[in-house]
């Protein structure tokens, strides 16, 4: 293949489940120039027809029939796992990428089933991030970079899901009826509890609490609340807050407060501050935020990552996406035991993963 050949070639790209606004999602993934759209499916044959008209694609509402038929290069899972991983699986085996929305698994276990699975057939098995690409979350990940962060001992982060949240991909509490008003922690937090992952590592202990709307407090909470809140402990003296919660409000956009010896920094999706102890504005950077242009910055990063993987390095690693599952999982465990859990114990208890980033 020439140059020129490389540089024009495209991923051959299918999607399988078409909820969650996945018509603009595809969109924006033709529109870089790097996939080429060759197939939808979903459990819903006119929807899946109506976005294959659109793309001059086939459809298909047989998810067995659809991984089967298709040679295809990256798939798009846009479906809950519970309703498609066995296909997953089979694409996998195929040797076929796989771009996940989020969370990464529905449990700690099947993402490391699947992400090994993944590594042995040679292919990247990557959880679609744009939170990470929003400008104030990268220009916090590389100020963090450029100093010693050892000089930060509190991290607060709380977060009311609403109309105006910054979630630039719509997340299955909200596009799946039977997961509606439940889930919060997994389904709404991932990408924030990514973002502490990735800046900060792992804390090496939670203790986490959940509730919902519900006035039968007596009936289980876990993978059915709609607010969480935990307390974090990392590593060299850090700790940390977090309380989300999902709320018929307008929501806000989560800032993300980090108390230092030398200074504190709060930061949102478009804005990244600095202030001095006294409380006095150090240093600012403000920037327009469009959840389009981070999705397609996540589609870029995650094209030529796979197109070209030795001149481009994907922005995430599925060993960030293990951590912040398991993170989520101890926090589960939490809630079930009553007790502060270790992130280790997670990683102990696997079948799968032996690898641990604590």
């Amino acid at each position: 293949m020439t140059t020129e050949q490389q540089n024009n070639r495209k991923l051959k790209t299918a999607c399988l489940g078409l909820g969650r606004g996945m018509g603009q999602l595809l969109t924006l993934a033709q529109d870089t120039g790097l996939y080429e759209i060759v197939s939808v499916s979903d459990s819903d044959l006119a929807a899946a027809e109506k976005v294959a008209r659109q793309f001059n694609c086939t459809a298909f509402d047989d998810y067995r029939q659809f991984t089967l038929q298709n040679n295809i290069e990256i798939l798009i899972v846009a479906e809950p796992l519970y309703k498609c991983v066995e296909h997953i699986r089979a694409a996998i085996n195929k040797k076929c990428h796989i771009l996940k929305l989020p969370p990464t698994a529905s449990n700690f276990e099947q993402a490391t089933e699947l992400i090994n699975l993944a590594q042995k057939n040679d292919v990247k098995y990557i959880t679609a991030s744009p939170y990470k690409f929003a400008p104030g979350f990268e220009r916090l990940a590389d100020y963090l970079k450029s100093i010693d962060i050892k000089q930060y001992y509190f991290v607060n982060i709380c977060a009311a899901f609403g109309d105006e949240f910054f979630q630039p991909i719509i997340s299955d509490s909200l596009a799946d009826p039977k997961l509606n008003g439940g889930g919060a922690l997994i389904n709404d937090c991932f990408e924030l509890l990514g973002l502490v992952v990735s800046n900060f590592l792992l804390p090496q202990q939670i203790y986490a609490l959940l509730t919902n709307k519900s006035s039968n407090k007596k009936a289980r909470q876990f993978f059915g609340e709609d607010t969480v809140t935990a307390s974090l402990i990392f590593k060299e003296g850090l700790i940390g807050t977090f309380l989300a919660s999902q709320q018929t409000g307008t929501g806000a956009v989560a800032p993300i407060r980090i108390y230092g010896v030398e200074n504190n920094i709060v930061v949102t999706p478009n804005r990244l501050a600095i202030y001095d102890n006294a409380g006095l504005l150090i240093d600012e950077h403000k920037y327009p935020l469009k959840p389009e242009k981070c999705i397609t910055e996540m589609f870029i990063d995650t094209g030529r990552a796979i197109l070209e993987p030795k001149q481009y390095k994907l922005r995430t690693s599925s060993r960030l996406d293990l951590g912040t599952m398991a993170l989520i999982e101890a926090a589960y465990l939490s809630v079930k035991t009553g007790m502060p859990e270790t992130l280790r114990k997670i990683f102990e208890m696997s079948e799968n993963e032996k690898f641990s980033l604590i």
